[in-house]
């Protein structure tokens, strides 16, 4: 049928969808097939098809198009995974310079998480303008270099020399789908603002006086098309939970320090401080790849400690 169109799902709203055609930035509207929501919860980023309503303006999505990948967390007590969103090619994990904090732990649970997604990372030192000295930064770029996730320094203000660097960004994103990820207040909507060369403005919020927690000004993720690529815009989130990750799964998404939990003198080692034994107490953390390695199992410890803390029959399998 000619009247058969693939579409991608932007916004979706119990069983009413708002669908993008690509390449022309029109939206229309769509409900689906009842069978199809039994087997399939449509998550924005779905390719699907549609067709024709008759004595209706909108469509009916009646073919869920096999995803490439999902962004998802599992739900422990029904042990099923709640997909957020498909079909993404890079995650960009945006991190304030200056307000809100910089937190590396909190960088390091994105990781782990685009690990778990099999979807690359890209690291983005947001308000680089702000930018003071207020934590090593060259540091933390050696880190990501030592892991392989690329980094952009960028701002948002055109007159500060970071500005140029949005535009490198925006031809690493070329034909892809990206997500932003990062704590409230960071400059997610505005980044998403400019890059989309002011032809889309987010709501934004500023920080409120003498807090650094930003206001949630997405609720809602939706699907923006900005030229050539598309950007999924996600709720702000504060902390980001790991209670749906199993002790036996944490390990493997720090492939990273995985590798070496081997070399440990006894298989039940703690990596502790008081490990007997253990291989990364013989780190030379005077040395740059014996820093990042240690960084990285301290951020592996505070996960692995509060996934133990959680209530074994609470704990995902």
């Amino acid at each position: 049928m000619t009247d058969i169109k693939e579409v991608k799902i932007a916004r979706s709203s119990k069983r009413e969808f708002e669908c993008l055609l690509p390449n022309s930035g029109s939206i229309v509207k769509a409900i689906c097939l009842r069978e199809l929501l039994k087997n399939e919860h449509l998550v924005v980023g779905d390719s699907v098809k549609i067709r024709p309503l008759k004595n209706d303006s909108r469509y009916e999505i009646f073919e869920l198009i096999p995803r490439k990948n999902e962004i998802f967390r599992r739900i422990v007590r029904s042990n099923k995974k709640k997909v957020i969103a498909s079909n993404v090619d890079v995650i960009l994990i945006i991190a304030s310079v200056s307000k809100p904090d910089y937190k590396p732990f909190l960088i390091d649970r994105y990781i782990t998480r685009s690990v778990q997604w099999n979807i690359p990372a890209v690291i983005v030192f947001n308000k680089m303008d702000q930018f003071y000295d207020q934590f090593d930064l060259p540091m933390e770029k050696k880190k990501f270099d030592y892991l392989g996730i690329n980094h952009f320094e960028i701002s948002n203000r055109e007159s500060s020399a970071y500005f140029q660097n949005i535009k490198e960004l925006r031809e690493l994103l070329k034909n892809k789908t990206a997500i932003c990820l990062g704590q409230s207040g960071v400059g997610k909507s505005k980044l998403i603002s400019t890059l989309s060369q002011g032809q889309i403005e987010l709501l934004s919020s500023r920080l409120a006086k003498g807090i650094q927690k930003g206001a949630h000004t997405t609720t809602w993720a939706e699907l923006i098309e900005l030229d050539d690529f598309f950007m999924i815009d996600s709720p702000g989130v504060r902390t980001l939970s790991v209670s749906d990750i199993s002790i036996n799964e944490l390990p493997e998404l720090f492939p990273d320090i995985n590798q070496y939990f081997s070399k440990c003198q006894f298989k039940d080692c703690r990596h502790e401080e008081n490990s007997k034994g253990c291989f990364f107490n013989q780190l030379d953390l005077d040395t740059d790849e014996g820093y990042i390695i240690y960084s990285r199992l301290v951020s592996y410890l505070k996960m692995r400690e509060e996934v133990e803390a959680i209530p074994e029959w609470k704990r995902p399998n």
